[in-house]
């Protein structure tokens, strides 16, 4: 017998000389530590074994495995039932089999257990699978009793929970070496609690043996001969009893032994592995944000719902009800395979409120922080359109009502940049904006003006018709300093510039600022009109002004060779030239007080009334009704005429100007 404990002890000590090795090693001396408890147990003569090196069928209508009476009721409340195997299947046949499995807690892990059942193994092809026609996995809130049973029938999958359902396909490097660590602590902890109670094992079994060792000493003194067995006998049935005392000790013992040893060895297999996965996770974490993780979570269905919906199928309206998406890039398309559109798609979004934003939240505490905006929002297709408009169902088609009642759509940005070009920058298409009120402003809060606004096109139109094409509503620019230019890219003039309206105002005067009415004459102001040909009053022989008025305090007219006025068909002329003023008409006359200073030729007839002169001299004849002297000379020429040096002459044609197409055909094309 003593080789046989020599054996038990040696045996205990190899399984604990390798709690600290592979699994391998570990397996091998546990099963060499097993045929120690199938020995004890052979000398217990407790229990019942059945062993068959084939096969063993147990078979009845109903079998009913555990510690039961023979009404099948446990024993009390504990008893336990373990199946062990490398291949364990559970079957229920039939078209009506069924597999119920009940108990308060229900644990699925796909991991190999050991031998013992100590062990957690994780190997490559760890998995669990689940097949039928239909799955339900249902959690409900209840208590006592659950009173809601799962729904069943048909096929299909269904997950239903009254709080929570979680689906997670992620990976983490900070949450998980966090994780790690404290498993590894809690662990290292395990271990140094366990060491101290395996050595403390290893003395109770080899206190057990060495009790067991005497009584097989003690046996060995009486039982020196036939002699001393039968003076010995009670002596000897009183060791014998002791042993069979110390077995169930003795089994416990290195049982208890056993169980520390494993477990102590299965806490240093996992802090091996933990210690490795925390060394792979450290390395990885420089490039964990930057890379990809292959973790990836695919849902596929021909329909697809999410609704935030109540157990009575209510839409929740509470303000913590939502559906949340959150990610770096989020996409959702309409896309064939190969990329192209799928011909009819659409998405749809229909709500009370739709916000698109790019903004960067930053909170420095729960209320305070900053909002930034940031990023951009890019809207790429063919028919772009924005409406706030009523509709009227009819037949099952919406039909337009009426524009929505206080309806506005707003832009407000540092740059806005509305462009019809071309990819080398021309432009192209048309720009319309209709409605009864525009309004474009460049303003600060205090309704000061700021900025610029340009427009840049080949051909403008600003106009105001009702649908007959009448001119209606008004035009109002108000400025500091404005410019209207026709020039070509290197500042020469160029085109035309047209004003057409029944009454025409060039003015420059103070006005009321509300309703822009003349107030009076802006001081220090000036008009200049300037061009190499000028034309006022007169188009052309049909359009001339009937009446044309110059009225000024100070008026003059100034012409650098020669300044003349006509009247009809150059009736009566006043002409300015080379130095000379002549006026001619089929008569002239002047009233009033008139000095005529430096030589004066008359080459016609004078007649007056009166005539006080300081010196006469009469070259040919002086004659008077009283006087007379000299010879008769010959008449004097006539009065002679004028010939005019300017004509008139017609004002350059306007161009015609090509209207854009009007808003009845700009509707028809929108719609």
């Amino acid at each position: 017998m003593d080789i046989v404990f020599d054996d038990w002890k040696e045996a205990l000590q190899n399984l604990q000389d390798c709690v600290s090795k592979d699994l391998e090693e570990i397996r091998k001396q546990k099963a060499e530590v097993q045929q120690i408890k199938v020995d004890i147990f052979n000398r217990l003569a407790e229990g019942k074994y059945f062993r068959d090196d084939k096969r063993i069928v147990i078979s009845a209508p109903e079998i009913i495995i555990g510690d039961v009476d023979k009404s099948g009721a446990l024993w009390g409340d504990g008893g336990a039932v373990v199946v062990r195997g490398n291949n364990v299947s559970l079957q229920g046949v039939g078209q009506s089999g069924k597999v119920d499995t009940h108990a308060s807690l229900i644990s699925q892990i796909a991991a190999d257990p050991g031998p013992d059942g100590v062990e957690e193994v994780v190997w490559p092809n760890s998995q669990i699978v689940s097949q039928a026609r239909q799955i339900a996995i249902q959690s409900n809130d209840s208590t006592d009793f659950f009173s809601e049973p799962p729904t069943t029938g048909g096929a299909g999958v269904r997950i239903h929970a009254d709080e929570t359902i979680e689906i997670s396909a992620t990976r983490s490097v900070e949450k998980l070496d966090s994780i790690i660590s404290d498993r590894l602590s809690a662990l290292n902890s395990v271990k140094s609690d366990l060491t101290s109670e395996a050595s403390k094992k290893m003395s109770q079994v080899n206190d057990v043996i060495s009790d067991i060792q005497d009584i097989f000493d003690a046996e060995a003194d009486l039982n020196g001969g036939l002699m001393d067995v039968r003076t010995n006998i009670v002596d000897l049935i009183d060791l014998q009893n002791q042993y069979e005392g110390m077995i169930p000790a003795l089994y416990g013992a290195v049982q208890n032994c056993i169980d520390t040893l494993s477990r102590l060895a299965e806490t240093n297999r996992r802090i091996t592995a933990l210690e490795a996965e925390q060394d792979r996770i450290s390395n990885a974490k420089t490039d964990f944000t930057d890379k990809t993780t292959g973790s990836s979570l695919t849902v596929e269905a021909e329909q697809m719902f999410f609704s935030s919906v109540d157990g009575d199928g209510n839409i929740r309206t509470n303000d913590e009800s939502a559906i949340r998406l959150r990610a770096r890039h989020l996409v959702a398309d309409t896309l064939n395979a190969d990329g192209t559109l799928i011909d009819d798609s659409n998405i749809s979004l229909a709500s009370g409120a739709i916000a698109l934003s790019t903004t960067n939240i930053e909170m420095t505490d729960d209320t305070t922080g900053s909002i930034t905006s940031g990023g951009s929002v890019a809207i790429m297709t063919k028919d772009f359109s924005v409406a706030a408009v009523d509709y009227d169902i009819s037949d099952g088609s919406p039909e337009e009502k009426d524009q929505a009642a206080e309806s506005s759509i707003t832009f407000r940005a540092e740059n806005i940049v509305m462009a019809s070009i071309d990819k080398e920058g021309n432009s192209t298409g048309t720009f319309s904006v209709n409605a009864a009120d525009t309004k474009f402003s460049s303003a600060d809060k205090d309704k000061n003006t700021t900025g610029t606004f340009g427009v840049q096109v080949n051909n403008m139109a600003l106009s105001s018709y009702d649908k007959d094409k009448n001119a209606t509503g008004q035009f109002t620019l108000v400025t500091e300093l404005a410019s209207v230019a026709a020039i070509d890219k290197d500042g020469k003039a160029k085109g035309q510039i047209s004003l057409d309206a029944k009454d025409i105002y060039v003015k420059a005067t103070d006005v009321d600022a509300a309703k822009l009415t003349d107030q009076n004459m802006a001081a220090g102001s000036s008009l200049t009109l300037l061009a190499e040909k000028m034309y006022v009053g007169r188009m052309d022989a049909d359009n001339q002004a009937k009446e044309l008025t110059l009225s000024s305090e100070e008026t003059g007219i100034y012409g650098k060779t020669t300044a003349e006025m006509q009247q009809g068909e150059a009736k009566a002329v006043v002409q300015l030239t080379g130095g000379n003023v002549a006026v001619s008409g089929s008569k002239a006359e002047f009233y009033g007080d008139n000095t005529v200073n430096g030589k004066t030729t008359f080459k016609g007839e004078i007649t007056a009334p009166k005539a006080a002169i300081d010196s006469l001299q009469a070259k040919s004849e002086f004659k008077s009704p009283n006087i007379k002297d000299g010879m008769p000379a010959a008449p004097a020429a006539g009065g002679g005429s004028l010939s005019a040096k300017l004509k008139e002459a017609d004002a350059p044609k306007a161009k015609d100007v090509e209207l854009p197409k009007d808003e009845e055909d700009n509707n028809d094309s929108e719609s």
